[in-house]
Order: structure tokens, then C-alpha cells, then sequence
């Protein structure tokens, strides 16, 4: 029997609603399903035919041990998203890459570790924003960041002076459509487009509003099939966060390639999908 390792992290810093889901899911299709922990150091992954990467989400905050981890990894076992996709889109320079080849997303600029207040002061200049973002290059869910409006600038820049010289860091500007219309999130498995929801954006301390029942737009959908298309490899698995510009255009928010939450919850018809996916990448 085909024997699937679902990758978590040994302290989950939230509970992860698809996880049982997804077990029973590759369980379902035929294959053995496991959690491995991949901070755990007495792990064996020899025992796996293939690594899913799912809620590692702890992995912003120890970033050279799972690039690490990863490493040894792969050298023992398949894993998807393959390897070479998790390191890119790791950073959130991908954004840039994605611009560079004329792919719509959110305006960003990125602030490198040691940045200083006079950088931050210009790249906010330069973005031409009152009310903005400022997260870590490296994050997940809505670890470290932060919506300022134009009053509390100040605080912004104690934010950069306190961590900017831990980190990169992004700013990006609050974009406006998100009030009234959220984000959409489309998910593909097994390279086509399974579903979507409507979701609200996340910062510190917030918990995620997800709203079922997103109907697919055809714009979102050629945006995403496009981004999915400039990542190196083939994704399993994938989740496209896109958001409206001033002039209704969609535009990428993120793409979401190593530990997207899949919403499997909320949408059953999908995990037969996901796990069929999962075993197709088999190779």
C-alpha cells in the first residue's frame, strides 16, 4: 500500500479544520495517510512514498530549519509541492516575479533586513497609499502583519525600527475593494480549478471569516492558471488569492504554494479531488 506522509508541525499555531479531513480522504482513495511532524526529530520518513506539505505553518518564524529540513527531505522521499516550488514561494518576492512577467498583482515593495526609516518613508512615497500593509517576506496566516492608516505612521515606523532589521519585510497598500468584497480564493487540485470562497483579510490577533458559495469569475480564473504557470514546477495542489483594483480588475494578492488552507471543510465535494491529486503526483 501506498503510504502518504501529511505534513504538520509538532505545536500547531491553530487548529487546522481539513486535517482529519484530508487523512481520511488519501485513506479513502485507496492509500495509508499520516501525520509526520516535520520539526519532529525523531522522525522516519523513509517509511513514506510521498510528503504532502500541509499545515507546516510554523515554519515564518524558523525559516532556516525547514529550508534545512526540506533539504534532507527531499533527498529521502517525493514530496509536493516539489521542492523547487516551496523554495520559491517561500519569499514573497515571487510577487515581484510575478509582476516582472506582467502578471497583475498587488503593488508591493520590498524592504530588506536593516532597511532604515528614510527607505521605508520612500518606498511609501512611492507607493502613494494613505492606508497600508506591512508583513514579513516570510509569513503565514496573519503572522506579523500589520494594517496602518494614515494617522498612525508613527507606529509603522517603530514597527520597522523595532524588527526591520531582523527580516525582509513587504508594504503594500490597503486595498480598498477588500472592505466591501473580500478576497477570493481559488483553488486548484491536480492543476485545475476546484472552488472558491470568499474570505476576509487577516492581521494580527484576527481570526479568518470564510464565506462559502464563491462563484468562479473567469477573469480570476485565467489570472491564476497564468501565475500558476510562471512557478516552477506543477502544483498538486494550489490556492490563488485574488483581490479587485480601483478599476474592478483582479489582481494577486498571494499565491499560495506550500501550506494554503483548502477549505475542504466547507466544500466536500473536493477531498476525493485533493486525495486523487495527492496520489497522481506519484511518480
Amino acid at each position: 500500500m501506498v503510504e502518504i506522509g501529511v505534513v504538520t508541525c509538532m505545536e500547531l499555531p491553530e487548529p487546522d479544520p481539513d486535517e482529519d479531513i484530508q487523512l481520511e480522504a488519501i485513506r479513502q482513495a485507496g492509500a495509508g495517510a499520516n501525520l509526520v511532524a516535520w520539526d519532529d526529530p525523531d522522525q522516519d520518513l523513509t517509511r513514506f512514498d510521498l510528503l504532502v506539505l500541509r499545515s507546516c505553518w510554523d515554519y515564518p518564524w524558523k525559516e532556516q530549519l525547514f529550508r534545512q529540513w526540506l533539504e534532507r527531505a527531499e533527498s529521502q522521499v517525493q514530496i509536493v509541492n516539489p521542492p523547487e516550488m516551496v523554495r520559491w514561494n517561500l519569499h514573497k518576492r515571487y510577487l515581484l516575479d510575478l509582476a516582472a512577467e506582467g502578471v497583475p498583482v498587488v503593488h508591493t515593495r520590498l524592504l530588506e533586513a536593516g532597511s532604515t526609516i528614510p527607505e521605508f518613508e520612500t518606498a511609501l512615497a512611492d507607493l502613494g497609499c494613505s492606508r497600508f500593509v506591512i508583513k514579513p517576506a516570510v509569513s503565514a496566516g496573519s503572522w506579523l502583519t500589520h494594517f496602518f492608516e494614515e494617522s498612525e505612521i508613527e507606529s509603522a515606523r517603530d514597527l520597522i525600527r523595532e524588527k526591520g532589521g531582523d527580516r525582509d519585510w513587504l508594504l503594500q497598500p490597503f486595498v480598498r475593494s477588500v472592505e466591501s468584497g473580500g478576497e477570493r480564493a481559488n483553488v486548484y487540485l491536480g492543476g485545475e480549478w476546484s472552488h472558491c470562497v470568499v474570505k476576509s483579510p487577516r492581521f494580527v490577533g484576527q481570526d479568518e471569516s470564510v464565506t462559502v458559495g464563491g462563484e468562479v469569475l473567469p477573469e480570476d480564473r485565467e489570472l491564476g492558471e497564468r501565475a500558476l504557470e510562471l512557478a516552477p514546477g506543477v502544483a498538486t495542489y494550489a490556492r490563488v488569492d485574488t483581490v479587485r483594483d480601483e478599476n474592478g480588475q483582479p489582481m494577486i494578492a498571494e499565491l499560495e504554494l506550500i501550506e494554503p488552507s483548502l477549505f475542504l471543510l466547507q466544500y466536500p465535494q473536493a477531498r476525493s479531488l485533493f486525495a486523487k491529486s495527492c496520489l497522481n503526483a506519484l511518480s
